[in-house]
């Protein structure tokens, strides 16, 4: 099972500062990123890895809440299956090039808000 001390070690080692109990940052040239470990509903013994962008361009967010973030996605959907596959995976993601890059190529899927999506097309 994924447990918050082990996302925090790979955290910490790629320059994340933790928020809270569940939530990881750190702020790139063009978004601030957001790691979310993600208790099962259904399994106490299941948790899951959530990553989350927020375009700077258009100012902070209210909440580090993974729900109200721009693009928003679980770990394994950008082929991540371990935390430091998916640092890897944040550090390949620090502009808007980079998301529409890996969005066009179908390597990585989650859900991209409108305000997002019009500045993915300029």
């Amino acid at each position: 099972m994924l447990d918050a001390t082990t996302i925090d070690e790979a955290a910490l080692r790629r320059g994340f500062k933790r928020k809270g109990k569940t939530n990881w940052v750190r702020r790139t040239a063009e978004f601030l990123q957001l790691v979310n470990l993600q208790g099962s509903a259904w399994s106490k013994d299941q948790s899951y890895i959530n990553f989350a962008l927020w375009p700077i361009a258009l100012g902070e967010p209210a909440t580090v809440a993974e729900s109200k973030f721009m693009f928003r996605t679980r770990a394994e959907n950008l082929g991540a299956t371990d935390p430091d596959a998916l640092f890897d995976a944040a550090d390949r993601l620090q502009s808007l090039e980079d998301l529409r890059a890996v969005l066009t190529a179908g390597n990585a899927s989650g859900l991209v808000s409108v305000e997002l999506r019009r500045l993915l097309d300029d």
